[in-house]
C-alpha cells in the first residue's frame, strides 16, 4: 500500500498546479504527492481550442514561476476588451496601452495548459502520477484517508485534495452539502473564422437571450466563441446547418468582425452555479470547480480555481517552515475562510451582472446604459475594475502577486 503525504484527486489544471506549487516551494518540496485521475494523460493531438480559458495576469505570474508558461504552445494575448449591449448604447472598453500594461490577459487552450503542467510534473520525483484510474471509495477520518482506486489499489494519505471538477467524486463520496442553481443557460463553444481581423480584442456582446463572447486566438482571423443562451436555443444552434449557424452568429455579433464561418465542431455545456457550504471534512479539502462553479460571462472561473490551489500550497508551506502540523484543521479552515470569501464575492458579482443584463425593462436598460457610459468615462474607476479582474490587486496568494516596481 502506497502512503503519500498528499493525494490530489484530479489531474486537471488545478490539481497539477497544486502538485507543482508544493514541489517547488521552499519547505513543502519534501512532501510525497500523488495525483490520480480517471482521464488519460494529456496529448498534443487533443489540442484544438475545444475548451479555452481566459487567464489573467495573476495566473500568468503563477505559471511563469513554475516554469510552465514558456512551454504552453500557444498563448495569444489580448490588448483590448469591449463589452457592450446589442440593442442600446451601453458600452465599456479597456485598453492595455492606456493602462500601462503589455496585455490584458491570454486565451489558453485547456488541454494545451494541462499538457504543459503534466510534462513539468514528470520532472519531479516526489510527484507520482496515476492516470486512467478513478477513485471508488474514500474512508476519511481525523487521522488519515484510505482511498480505494478503480483498480482496487489502496492508498493511505494524510491529506486528500478534491480537485476533480464540477462533478467531483470526492465531494459525492463524502456527501458534502452543496447549494446550486441552474442558470437556465447552455454555453455553446466553437472556433470561427472572421472576415475582419480581431485586432487582439476580446469582445462580449449582451443579447436579450444571454452573452456572446468572441475571444481572439493566435491567427488574426480566428476566434473562440462562448455563446450562452437558453437550452432550447443552444440545441437549435448545434443542430442547424453550418451556413445557418454562420448567419445567426454574424447577426448576433452585430457583424462587428464581418461574416463568421464555423471552423470546428459545436459543443454545448449546461451552466450551473455550485457552491459547497463546507470545503473541509476531516483530512479532505476541496479546491477550484469541486468547491465552486460560476457563470463564464467574465471568464474568471479558471483564475478563481488557480488562486485556490496557490492559497492552499502557501499555507501548507508556511506551516512546514515552522515545523508545525500542516494538515491540521486550523490550517484547512484558514484556507477555507480565505478562499470562500473570494468565491462568494465572485458568485454574487456574476449573478448581479447576469441578472442586470437580462432585465429588458426600458427604464432599467436606460439606467444600465448610462451607468456603463459613465464608467467608461472615468479612468480611475475603470482602472480599479480592471486591476481586480486582471489579478493585480486583492487578497492574492504571494506567488500570484505583482512584484512592486523598483
Amino acid at each position: 500500500m502506497e502512503e503519500p503525504d498528499i493525494l490530489i484527486v484530479g489531474a486537471g489544471s488545478a490539481g497539477l498546479t497544486l502538485a507543482l506549487l508544493l514541489a517547488t516551494a521552499p519547505h513543502s518540496q519534501q512532501l510525497q504527492i500523488m495525483v490520480v485521475d480517471q482521464a488519460d494523460a494529456p496529448s498534443a493531438a487533443n489540442v484544438g481550442y475545444k475548451r479555452v480559458s481566459a487567464l489573467n495576469l495573476a495566473s500568468m505570474r503563477l505559471f511563469t514561476q513554475l516554469d510552465v508558461w514558456q512551454n504552453i504552445a500557444a498563448k495569444p494575448a489580448y490588448q483590448h476588451m469591449q463589452v457592450f449591449e446589442a440593442d442600446s448604447f451601453a458600452k465599456i472598453e479597456f485598453d492595455a496601452l492606456q493602462s500601462a500594461l503589455p496585455e490584458l490577459g491570454f486565451i489558453i487552450d485547456n488541454e494545451d495548459l494541462r499538457l504543459a503542467l503534466y510534462q513539468r510534473a514528470l520532472e519531479f520525483p516526489q510527484i507520482t502520477l496515476k492516470l486512467g484510474l478513478g477513485i471508488a471509495k474514500l474512508d476519511a477520518t481525523a487521522r488519515h484517508n484510505l482511498v480505494t482506486l478503480s483498480n482496487d489499489e489502496r492508498i493511505l494519505a494524510r491529506l486528500v485534495v478534491g480537485a476533480d471538477g464540477a462533478n467531483s467524486k470526492v465531494r459525492q463520496l463524502l456527501k458534502m452539502p452543496m447549494m446550486f442553481w441552474d442558470y437556465d443557460h447552455h454555453a455553446l463553444v466553437a472556433v470561427v473564422r472572421t472576415a475582419e481581423p480581431h485586432g487582439q480584442t476580446a469582445r462580449q456582446v449582451f443579447l436579450p437571450t444571454g452573452p456572446l463572447a468572441l475571444l481572439p486566438l493566435a491567427d488574426p482571423h480566428l476566434c473562440s466563441i462562448v455563446w450562452s443562451t437558453a437550452p432550447a436555443d443552444a440545441a437549435e444552434l448545434v443542430a442547424c446547418e453550418p451556413t445557418t449557424f454562420n448567419q445567426r452568429l454574424t447577426a448576433a455579433g452585430q457583424s462587428m468582425l464581418g461574416v463568421c464561418e464555423l471552423q470546428s465542431s459545436r459543443e454545448v455545456y449546461p451552466l450551473k452555479m455550485r457552491y459547497v457550504s463546507q470545503w473541509v471534512q476531516q483530512k479532505v479539502v476541496l479546491v477550484a470547480d469541486a468547491a465552486h462553479t460560476i457563470h463564464p460571462l467574465a471568464g474568471q472561473g479558471m483564475n478563481l480555481g488557480l488562486m485556490d490551489v496557490a492559497a492552499l500550497a502557501e499555507l501548507i508551506d508556511e506551516k512546514m517552515s515552522k515545523q508545525q502540523d500542516w494538515q491540521s484543521d486550523a490550517v484547512l479552515r484558514r484556507y477555507e475562510r480565505w478562499r470562500k470569501a473570494q468565491a462568494q464575492q465572485m458568485i454574487a458579482t456574476m449573478e448581479a451582472f447576469k441578472r442586470g443584463f437580462m432585465t429588458q425593462h426600458p427604464a432599467l436598460k436606460l439606467v444600465r446604459a448610462l451607468g456603463m457610459k459613465l464608467t467608461d468615462q472615468l479612468p480611475q474607476l475603470k482602472n480599479k475594475i480592471l486591476a481586480s479582474a486582471l489579478g493585480n490587486e486583492g487578497d492574492l496568494p504571494l506567488r500570484a502577486r505583482e512584484k512592486p516596481s523598483l
